[in-house]
């Protein structure tokens, strides 16, 4: 099951200045065994965070807002991504050009 998880905070000066609500997006895939949350940290560094199922409950009452991705995750990137929209993008397999914020992609996820 694919989740994809924005967050109000990030460290990055870019996303303070260009991004308004939601600064910054993750895709979870939460599997039976485990929950694994793909952070981007820079270009060719995708950090693979395995949490515990209490750890997203911990993670949404420090802001970080979560939605189902209801198609079937496609595969993991292993090209240039440049920010966190396009690995997210790239991952779940959407071509929308315009997304290019988390909030973008936050409200194409709502629309769905």
């Amino acid at each position: 099951m694919l989740y994809i998880g924005f967050s109000n905070y990030s460290h990055k000066i870019h996303a303070k200045i260009f991004c308004k609500k939601y600064k910054h997006c993750a895709p979870v895939i939460i599997n039976k065994t485990n929950i694994v949350i793909y952070q981007f940290v820079r270009i060719d560094k995708i950090a693979k965070i395995i949490i515990q199922k209490s750890d997203l409950k911990i993670l949404q009452m420090h802001g970080w807002r979560f939605i189902k991705y209801s198609k079937k995750q496609t595969h993991i990137p292993k090209k240039h991504c440049l920010t966190c929209v396009q690995f997210t993008k790239d991952m779940c397999g959407i071509k929308n050009i315009k997304i290019q914020t988390p909030l973008a992609l936050f409200k194409y996820l709502n629309r769905k």
